[in-house]
């Protein structure tokens, strides 16, 4: 029973607990409220203190030591204070919601607004909606443990913490209740809206009611003249996509470049921070948030060449502000970029005529939606904060139409959200809605059964088919002819049929192959085999090579589901031997390495690598897709190998004995 339940116990009778729980929300909504405005000031009392007088001066070449400073700072809280405030804010919340239950520690709210306060006050190149948003479920979170109530309700705070700060930063309560459900939870549960929303209303209206209720990016109102703007709106959209990838993955390989680099935290911050002081010397606008550059752009006042300059030096700002350690969000650098590429495609179409293109500025708005709703996977936030930001609703069907595209193009490159690509490399995968199945984790590989001394060739009788079938202990055979390769399978049924009638029992197995239907990638995961085998209603799928596009092997429904169990036998095997090192050196450490082609351990079985007691191997990963790793293993280059480590001062001794590349070392929960 809760502390709550003991005080009030009839309070959590069903029919008050959707009040209680809406009642707790709201006042998770009024800190969050107060918490956008206190980080508000916090910037600018840190940008007055750090890089005010020298921007009013013009270009100073000390500009450059602002942000150095700045991230010498926040390297330094992050080190020695929360790790979880380092980085842009939201994958942390994921990540406490999806291993801890939404638990996330106190301090993180404190050291969550003064880090990023320092990072963007000082002229990092960062939002503050993901800052904002960590302080808010910090809140929610830590009500939640302090009342001891369920995980569930707990992690329903977090959200509609996290909703309530976005609501406030961007005077956007409704695409802050959807932040709250499609980005953190993933899901809209009915029991779920009204909480968060309620929460996104109450952080919105203490916001305004201090600071006043106005638009982040009031724009004249634009009607859409040319009816073929849809189209040209779409166009837009696939160009996003890519640029969306392009964002994602620029920052992932910022974030591996400063890891790689031999020099002290410290160090990693203070060159990131000058590297981008010095662009800001020559581009000053891309340093801090940049709402007064987005305007201009939204109200045509930059040239498409600016446009098009200030995108790329905003882009390299933003990727070495986080990648050198900043903390900050990257949902506004996001709007930022897909303003400057929009605004200079309608500057493009204008040039070409003014027919096309009346109003160059909006396609500045949909290509902000367009970006977020591809680089966020998150198309309702997206939509519903460019329209509230700007308070122009007569643009609603371009921007949809224009983040639709932009969304489903995206899919096409990776279903890793910017969000949440940093925690699938760590081994940790963001299960959402309809996404919560237990073998899309698993590569095909697992069930796989390669093509081998069972299979047998057209011209076989049946009687020596049923002989190698009997003996084997199998339900069926491969048939591989040399010239077309796999042509099918042989059943025993088929074969025990065939042999009852005596004049055919000397035929061979040509006359009785069964087609198989179109084959399954070997990329692909166990969940999607599932479904291959239960739309063609067969019990045996082919395995095609992705790459050299040869059938490798078979896959049954017998052995998805054995493949299944090995999985769920391995996982709370590896989880007891995990605690088991645990127990021995609380300090352990998780460390992903890659397996280079080169390495003597190419070849060898799992049970062969003779690793140190204070290691163990929890999972591999190959190009096709997480597998079960189990003694007879054995290792390729390029496998990624995630390695727990205990105590964490044995991490290079085991890189060692493996004879890898060390791509990411993270603490475990």
């Amino acid at each position: 029973m809760t502390n709550v339940e003991r005080a009030i116990p009839r309070l959590f009778y069903p029919k008050w607990e959707p009040w209680i729980v809406s009642l707790l929300a709201m006042v998770t909504g009024v800190v969050g409220g107060f918490g956008a405005i206190v980080f508000r000031w916090m910037i600018k009392e840190v940008h007055n203190l750090l890089i005010g007088d020298v921007l009013q001066k013009g270009p100073h070449p000390f500009l450059i030591f602002g942000p150095a400073l700045g991230l010498l700072i926040v390297s330094l809280i992050t080190h020695y204070g929360a790790r979880e405030v380092k980085g842009h804010g939201v994958p942390q919340i994921l990540e406490a919601l999806a291993l801890r239950g939404g638990k996330i520690r106190p301090r993180v709210g404190i050291l969550g607004i003064i880090a990023p306060a320092v990072t963007i006050g000082s002229g990092g190149s960062v939002g503050r909606e993901g800052p904002i948003a960590l302080i808010g479920a910090a809140f929610g979170s830590t009500l939640g443990q302090l009342l001891t109530l369920p995980e569930k309700y707990t992690s329903l705070l977090l959200a509609a913490g996290s909703a309530a700060g976005i609501a406030a930063t961007f005077n956007a309560p409704i695409a802050g209740g959807f932040f709250g459900l499609e980005i953190v939870l993933g899901s809209y549960q009915i029991g779920a809206i009204v909480p968060v929303f309620l929460a996104a209303v109450t952080g919105t209206t203490v916001f305004d009611a201090i600071m006043g209720s106005q638009a982040v990016l009031a724009t004249p109102p634009y009607h859409v003249i040319n009816h073929f703007a849809l189209l040209f709106m779409m166009g837009l959209g696939l160009i996003m996509a890519i640029v969306g990838v392009l964002y994602t993955k620029g920052l992932t390989a910022s974030e591996d470049f400063f890891d790689r680099l031999s020099l002290p935290f410290w160090a990693k911050a203070l060159l990131g921070g000058m590297v981008v002081g010095l662009i800001g010397l020559f581009v000053p606008e891309v340093l801090g948030v940049g709402y007064p550059t987005m305007h201009l752009a939204l109200t045509n006042q930059i040239l498409w060449g600016a446009l098009a300059l200030l995108f790329v030096f905003k882009y390299l700002a933003t990727l070495i502000t986080i990648g050198a350690g900043g903390s900050g969000g990257v949902f506004a650098p996001s709007l930022f970029l897909g303003g400057m590429v929009g605004g200079a495609f309608g500057n493009l179409l204008y040039h070409i005529s003014p027919n096309l293109a009346p109003h160059p500025s909006i396609y500045a708005i949909a290509g902000m939606a367009a970006l977020f709703a591809a680089a966020a996977q998150a198309p309702f936030v997206a939509i519903t904060i460019l329209l509230e930001i700007t308070g122009d609703y007569h643009l609603t069907a371009p921007v949809m139409a224009c983040a639709a595209v932009s969304y489903l193009t995206y899919t096409f490159f990776t279903r890793d959200s910017m969000y949440t690509v940093k925690l699938r490399r760590r081994g940790i995968k963001i299960l959402r809605g309809d996404d919560i199945r237990p073998m899309a984790a698993i590569s095909v590989l697992s069930a796989l059964q390669p093509l081998g001394e069972d299979a047998v060739s057209p011209s076989t009788s049946i009687h020596e088919a049923w002989q190698k079938m009997t003996a084997l202990s199998r339900s069926f055979l491969p048939v591989i002819s040399r010239s077309q390769g796999l042509d099918g399978i042989v059943t025993m049924r088929d074969i025990v049929a065939a042999m009852q009638q005596q004049d055919r029992k000397n035929n061979t197995v040509a006359s009785i192959i069964q087609p198989l239907p179109k084959p399954i990638m070997n990329n692909d995961s166990l969940d999607e085999a599932i479904r291959y085998l239960s739309i063609y209603d067969v019990e045996v799928l082919p395995v095609q090579d992705s790459q050299t596009h040869h059938i490798v092997g078979l896959v049954t429904r017998s052995g998805v589901l054995k493949a299944y169990n090995a999985s769920a036998v391995h996982a709370v095997d590896t989880s007891h031997q995990v605690e088991a090192l645990k127990r021995r050196a609380d300090d352990g450490i998780f460390v992903e390495v890659e397996i280079p082609n080169d390495s003597p351990m190419v070849g060898k079985q799992l049970k062969d690598l003779y690793l140190s007691e204070d290691a163990l191997i929890v999972s591999v990963t190959r190009q096709q897709g997480a597998v079960i790793p189990h003694g007879n293993f054995a290792i390729k280059g390029g496998d990624r190998l995630l390695v727990y480590v205990a105590p964490a001062s044995r991490r290079e001794h085991v890189i060692d004995q493996l004879q890898a590349r060390e791509i990411v070392s993270f603490h475990g929960v």
